[in-house]
């Protein structure tokens, strides 16, 4: 028997304890077969109103439930035909139980948002392409992380966190707001599975002033029909701190349908940043504009589909934060420049583009602000890449490395 979609509204929450559906149950068969609803078939039935949930997480699932799993936890499943806040509602269930998961549905829900999440709680879904959470609310967040209490060991993983589409007001997809200003209290080890955000008009992913997320990971975060071209960058570093953080592979496709300007992907005034791999396209412009800040990019691919505003380097770098860029790929489009390098650079450690098939137009480094005293950077190409401003006293603090050396056999 099977759920009919066009019955009455189901209950927001079943009233029955999850420890007693689990205790009543023998091993973890029954938790997780649909269970005999009677018609003979076992091929899983309705979750009657007031019963435990014998009948399986999987069927309350498939029938498009939030469920909310923890220690002990009384209502276990939210019903988004019943509730704004189905996602929040059943992290509050958990929070209240000392933690636990919120398994998202093989479908679509509406949350009014934005998402907060409790230290020691996660948010699940089967995919990123098939459990969607769609924020309804005008000018509001996604995953808002406000509380005044370090928020720590937040999973967030397979599904994708869907805006109200670009030619509306919208908050920003993961957002972490504000701080106390001791440290202490910063959100820390947050693990991003797989996250997939898409129909944003702000940021993906934006740390402000005053607060410092640290040791956090983020192993494939992708961004798709989102339009950062009115703010500074789809990922929009705006704090001085944050040390040891984390991003595997970032994958852009944004849009300029509302701005009607290029997305820059990642602005950076501070922190300790990682990234492996970072593969953009649609309207992307700047891959990196830093004001400070350490920095290590391992590989970045650059194709964009369209340019309706072009950067002056893909890759701005300033403040003395040590950074290594690795393998950058022109792949398609045109720009002036693939790095520039800013008043007050030092520790820059910068590789020749690995393959250029789009247009650079200028020189491939462009120096248009001294070095910091004291300091040394390095650039792996040859010198007919440089150019240096009239008027910039480099006093050979950048170091080009692409002809010393002696070859061995």
């Amino acid at each position: 028997m099977t759920r009919d979609r066009r019955g009455p509204p189901r209950r927001s929450v079943l009233g029955a304890s999850l420890a007693a559906a689990l205790s009543a149950t023998a091993g973890c068969a029954s938790l997780f077969d649909g269970g005999d609803d009677g018609d003979g078939d076992d091929g899983g039935g309705v979750v009657p109103d007031g019963a435990p949930l014998t009948e399986g997480v999987f069927a309350a699932l498939r029938d498009g439930y939030v469920v909310a799993m923890a220690d002990a936890l009384d209502g276990a499943v939210f019903d988004p035909e019943a509730t704004e806040t189905p996602v929040q509602d059943a992290l509050d269930a958990v929070d209240a139980r000392g933690g636990g998961r919120v398994y998202l549905p093989p479908t679509r829900v509406t949350e009014t948002g934005p998402i907060r999440p409790h230290a020691n709680t996660g948010v699940v879904g089967f995919g990123m392409n098939v459990s969607v959470v769609e924020i309804t609310g005008t000018g509001t967040d996604g995953v808002r992380f406000d509380r005044p209490a370090s928020v720590q060991r937040v999973v967030l993983d397979g599904f994708e966190l869907r805006g109200p589409g670009v030619k509306r007001d919208t908050g920003v997809a993961c957002h972490y707001v504000g701080g106390t200003g001791d440290p202490a209290d910063d959100p820390a080890d947050v693990h991003v599975g797989r996250l997939y955000c898409r129909r944003w008009a702000n940021s993906v992913l934006r740390v402000e002033e005053g607060v410092g997320p640290f040791q956090c990971r983020y192993d494939f975060l992708r961004a798709d029909d989102c339009d950062a071209g009115a703010e500074r960058a789809l990922l929009d570093w705006r704090s001085a701190y944050g040390p040891a953080n984390r991003f595997g592979t970032v994958v852009a496709y944004p849009t300029a349908s509302a701005s009607g300007r290029s997305s820059t992907i990642l602005a950076q005034d501070g922190g300790e940043l990682a990234f492996g791999d970072l593969t953009v396209g649609g309207t992307a412009g700047a891959l990196v504009a830093q004001r400070d800040g350490r920095l290590h990019l391992e590989r970045a691919h650059w194709e964009p589909e369209r340019q309706p505003t072009t950067p002056d380097a893909l890759v701005s770098l300033a403040g003395e934060g040590a950074t290594r860029v690795g393998d950058v790929v022109v792949d398609a489009g045109r720009v002036p420049h693939v790095y520039e390098l800013g008043s007050g650079f030092a520790n820059k450690f910068l590789l020749a583009p690995g393959a250029v098939r789009g247009r650079v137009t200028d020189a491939v480094v462009h120096v248009t602000g001294g070095a910091a005293a004291e300091s040394r950077s390095w650039y792996f190409g040859p010198l007919a890449d440089v150019r240096v401003d009239g008027g910039v006293a480099n006093r050979g603090r950048l170091r080009v490395l692409g002809d010393a050396g002696d070859g061995v056999a």
